[in-house]
């Protein structure tokens, strides 16, 4: 999609990924992504600097699971509340 933002996500962890989103996404938001769900840290250039979020957080909105690893297939950035 023409003018769709790509930003570089970056895990604690050290992975990094590429995805496309809706628009910037402000410190503090929640994503799912990897099959968990992790906060904007902070923005170093053009990548977002993602950390775990609260297991309070996890609790809310769950499941609790391991990220899974990295493949081939395309995965979605899902952006679930912004604060």
């Amino acid at each position: 999609m023409p003018g769709t933002p790509i930003l570089l996500l970056r895990f604690p962890d050290g992975e990094a990924e590429w995805r496309s989103s809706r628009g910037e996404l402000p410190i503090g938001t929640l994503v799912r992504s990897r099959g968990v769900l992790w906060r904007v840290r902070d923005y170093d250039g053009e990548a977002v600097l993602l950390e775990e979020a609260s297991l309070e957080d996890q609790i809310m909105r769950g499941p609790i699971v391991k990220p899974s690893p990295l493949g081939d297939e395309p995965t979605l950035l899902e952006t679930i509340i912004e604060t």
